[in-house]
């Protein structure tokens, strides 16, 4: 295995487990392991203590997990190194999943142990005047990765004869060429036709960013509103800028099928832009925190003279939405950061299948 290929990839996973394994500390002080709570009980010695344990176990899991995904991955071909690749991140979504629920189980089951929530009744708090702000970056943004779209395009056309007649199209952690397609239109603008993809799946996400339900906290409003926004404001910028260094490196792909580089180039390129990415995603999300709720964080118990809103019903295994009474589209995770969807609008389901389609296109072309 490359030595620069190595230390990327460990610049991407590393970090990855990390926040994977400190996902309880990201989340609303209103929200343990996806079960409600109200802030006196997440921050009770039991809940703390479960936290404490969650973050050990995934650590040690996710080290020894990574370290023989590294040993294993070492002096083999490509096919093989893509297979263990795949094996690997199967094994990380399935134990992450499998830690999630059985703490998800474990909290329901400590929850009418700890401290008693306020009796007071729960309080929602709406600030009507809250889409009024500059929540997110406008959608203009998106056309510089139209005009680079376009322009990536006609400079491929206008270079078709001078692409050699066998096109590389993807390579192993070491650089080697694994996979050739011969010349075709279809072939080399493959590269523009997933910018566009891609520019329109990221322009929905700011889109959504900006129309997701709002979740204030009644004990502080004036705070979690502004915290709300930044949020919001921050994750925008990250969606527009990671969008970006997608479309300039799928440009440079094309550049490189035109005039053929360095392999050491390819590959630093192809590693750098999503190692940038998943690390730039990383400290924003250990900087914000769910909602905003790193943002000047502190304890406000004092103010806590609410009792937390119940609506576990609606979160399916404390992380599924399923709310036919809410006609929103786009709700906060309960566990992790980011948006995730009302399932029990029926949109969601049609936007899942278009995204499936999408995808399943785009594998047929890239064959």
């Amino acid at each position: 295995m490359h030595l620069l290929s190595t230390f990327l990839l460990l610049l991407i996973f590393l970090p990855l487990l990390v926040s994977l394994a400190l996902m309880p500390y990201l989340t609303r002080e209103t929200v343990s392991f996806g079960v409600s709570v109200s802030e006196e009980q997440y921050w009770s010695e039991p809940v703390r203590r479960l936290r404490r344990l969650y973050a050990s176990i995934s650590a040690t899991i996710y080290s020894l997990l990574l370290i023989a995904c590294f040993v294993s991955l070492w002096n083999k071909d490509g096919n093989e190194q893509g297979t263990l690749f795949a094996i690997y991140l199967g094994a990380v979504l399935a134990i992450s999943t499998g830690l999630y629920l059985t703490f998800y189980f474990r909290m329901k089951k400590l929850r009418p142990s700890l401290p008693a929530a306020p009796s007071s009744p729960a309080v929602i708090a709406v600030d009507t005047g809250f889409r009024r702000q500059r929540l997110t970056l406008s959608g203009k943004w998106f056309l510089i990765h139209a005009v680079i779209i376009v322009v990536s395009a006609a400079l491929t056309l206008s270079q078709y004869a001078s692409i050699p007649d066998t096109v590389a199209m993807k390579f192993d952690f070491s650089g080697q060429v694994v996979s050739s397609a011969a010349k075709s239109y279809r072939v080399v603008l493959f590269p523009n036709v997933m910018q566009v993809i891609l520019t329109l799946l990221f322009w929905f996400v700011n889109w959504s960013i900006h129309h997701s339900k709002q979740q204030l906290q009644a004990s502080d409003p004036e705070r979690s509103l502004r915290q709300n926004a930044a949020f919001r404001r921050r994750w925008s910028v990250f969606t527009v800028t990671s969008s970006l260094a997608l479309i300039l490196m799928f440009s440079f792909i094309q550049v490189n099928m035109i005039r053929p580089m360095d392999i050491g180039v390819i590959m630093l390129v192809s590693l750098a832009v999503p190692v940038l990415i998943v690390l730039f995603a990383i400290v924003l999300s250990f900087t914000t925190g769910q909602g905003g709720s790193r943002i000047g964080r502190g304890r406000i118990l004092g103010h806590a003279g609410t009792a937390p809103v119940q609506d576990d019903r609606y979160w399916k295994l404390g992380a599924i939405y399923f709310n036919p009474q809410d006609p929103t589209l786009f709700v906060e995770k309960r566990t992790g950061i980011g948006w995730t969807m009302n399932f029990a609008n029926p949109i969601s389901w049609l936007t899942l299948l278009g995204i499936l389609v999408v995808i399943i296109w785009s594998a047929w072309l890239a064959k």
